[in-house]
């Protein structure tokens, strides 16, 4: 079965390596092809939790013309990749079956407003790390969810298959409440381990970046307590042991000098909590100094 898996960072691999593995022929759609031609040549590599590498086979192309036409697509893209990777399906065959996997919420806000019938969302709470063009570094195990938001609830019963312990795959049944509570995760997380350059585990492990843990947990879901029952503090601390090792997308943009995702992060929960009558005054501290990161 060929799967198209539309960007190859850290995500991309990770979920691009277990397909593989569990016999999907993967191609990946991605912009240089430099790295096309390394994953075309030497195949896609996994560092795994154990110390051991897994090498496997893929395909990759730069050129959507090349791409298997009935093939699913997963956009494993930072926002800016989501309108033009949608296009290039529309323009393509607009029936296939799209999962696009979110960091922010913009994705789900622009998404929802497309033409295209057959649509999934998945979070991914695996620690993840890109290596180099070719390699991921499997940090922490913790789950691939995927919900339906229209079409045919089947389209992606493939990834039954590749469910294990090692990456377990979980089928939710309400794709806004999958993407809100990703966000909110990444909202207290993301941020603080870009502003005091941590990773995950020292939000939990040093106690002051702990007290600033949570104070933020706190603000942020007085202003969502609907997602209380769905998100306890335990489920975020259980997310930053499990990835300790992990540097959070954020950091990551901003120790490789890119710009980091926060206006699809931080700043949508922001608008949403201010719709509430809820300001959440340390996330919009936290937002400026992202923002002054940014602009220097």
């Amino acid at each position: 079965m060929d799967v198209v898996v539309a960007g190859a960072g850290s995500i991309g691999l990770l979920i691009g390596s277990y397909l593989a593995e569990a016999g999907m022929d993967v191609v990946f759609f991605v912009r240089r092809e430099e790295q096309a031609a390394t994953i075309r040549e030497r195949g896609i590599r996994r560092v795994n939790g154990d110390g051991s590498e897994t090498v496997l086979k893929a395909d990759a192309q730069t050129d959507a013309g090349k791409l298997p036409w009935n093939a699913p697509w997963i956009v494993a893209t930072k926002y800016g990749g989501v309108a033009p990777t949608v296009e290039i399906i529309r323009k393509r065959n607009l029936e296939n079956a799209v999962m696009f996997v979110q960091n922010g919420y913009g994705h789900f806000d622009f998404v929802r407003k497309t033409e295209l019938p057959n649509v999934n969302f998945a979070t991914v709470e695996h620690g993840a790390g890109r290596l180099d063009d070719r390699t991921v570094s499997h940090n922490g195990v913790g789950a691939l969810k995927i919900a339906l938001y229209r079409g045919d609830e089947k389209s992606f019963d493939f990834f039954k298959s590749v469910d294990s312990p090692d990456f377990p795959v979980i089928y939710a049944n309400d794709a806004h409440q999958l993407i809100l509570r990703k966000v909110l995760i990444n909202c207290m997380i993301n941020p603080l381990t870009a502003i005091l350059q941590v990773k995950n585990g020292e939000l939990v492990q040093n106690r002051y970046a702990k007290n600033l843990f949570d104070q933020l947990f706190d603000e942020i879901m007085a202003a969502f307590p609907e997602m209380q029952k769905d998100l306890p503090k335990s489920a975020v601390e259980e997310i930053c042991i499990r990835t300790a090792a992990n540097k959070s997308s954020m950091l990551t943009d901003r120790l490789n000098g890119n710009l980091m995702e926060i206006k699809t992060v931080v700043t949508s929960i922001l608008q949403m909590g201010e719709g509430r009558g809820m300001p959440l005054p340390l996330l919009r501290t936290l937002e400026k100094i992202l923002l002054a990161i940014d602009g220097s």
